[in-house]
């Protein structure tokens, strides 16, 4: 049986945050990288969809990608991972108040799966991890069931390139603002939404639909694929649109500065809300890099 290691856990965490996006009315090419110009900018920066979470041997990664990371002087990603508090940030902000353990909120063929699938997988059940958040445990059980033994990180690994290549990093939200949303999605829709993770096989199927979509670097799909989930069509405004609109005053401070490479999730960039249209909006040419 495998030990718990708290470290891996919010290791885990670190990369789930998955959000997904796409477009609403007009299509837009096929594209996970963008280029950001005009406005008065000096020089072009970049804004790159990612997924926070995918198998090592489906990680995609071309040159056309790397030298536009190479040619900026600032990777901004959704959380700074350089930050050195970051991880006990999350640790904390991870628990139930008062260490409240929601096992008894499943229903019990629910929590009978659950603990089954924590126990194997981590080496502690419900009685345990159940003081956990309940978008705490889904990452922990997402990461698990991929069909892989080894998994990939976007940010992770621009983090690396960006320390290697000495540029700076930044973070458009903190970790107790990120975290935070989840706390205002009613805890019963979370706890549901875990609950069928475990016991219905279709989520799987769903997933792997939303990595193929993104490796074909069709947003389009990824919105068609996402929006028959209950979370996002009820609490979408809180989870993207809103964010999105909260960055664009942050990311024009930035590429007016200096050559920016933005990482955020490819559903951040879509629709007439998402950030490729309110940038435009705002007066910058962002076209798809091929």
């Amino acid at each position: 049986m495998k030990k718990l290691s708290l470290k891996n856990v919010f290791a885990t965490l670190m990369l789930f945050m998955l959000v997904f996006q796409a477009f609403a009315n007009e299509k837009e090419e096929k594209s996970l990288l963008w280029k950001i110009s005009g406005n008065g900018l000096k020089e072009s920066s970049y804004l790159f969809g990612t997924i926070h979470m995918i198998c090592k041997d489906k990680f995609y990664m071309d040159e056309g990608i790397e030298n536009a990371l190479a040619s900026s002087k600032v990777l901004a990603m959704e959380l700074n991972m350089t930050d050195p508090n970051l991880m006990a940030e999350m640790q904390q902000l991870s628990v139930n108040p008062g260490f409240a353990n929601i096992k008894g909120e499943f229903t019990p063929d629910q929590a009978d799966a659950l603990d089954k699938f924590l126990t194997a997988s981590y080496g502690a059940g419900l009685d345990q991890l159940g003081v956990l958040k309940p978008f705490v445990l889904s990452s922990m059980v997402l990461i698990k069931m991929l069909p892989c033994t080894e998994q990939s990180s976007y940010e992770l690994f621009l983090t690396e390139k960006a320390k290697e290549q000495s540029k700076t990093v930044k973070g458009l939200e903190t970790v107790a603002f990120q975290m935070g949303i989840f706390d205002q999605i009613p805890q019963k829709l979370q706890i549901d939404e875990l609950g069928k993770m475990v016991t219905d096989t279709e989520g799987m199927d769903e997933f792997d639909k939303l990595v193929g979509a993104y490796l074909d670097q069709d947003l389009d799909r990824l919105y068609d694929l996402i929006s028959e989930n209950e979370m996002f069509q009820e609490y979408g405004n809180l989870l993207l649109e809103d964010r999105n609109k909260n960055w664009i005053p942050k990311i024009e401070e930035m590429v007016k500065e200096q050559a920016t490479f933005i990482a955020v999730g490819s559903g951040h960039l879509g629709s007439e809300t998402g950030v490729i249209n309110l940038l435009r909006e705002a007066g910058y040419k962002v076209e798809a890099v091929k």
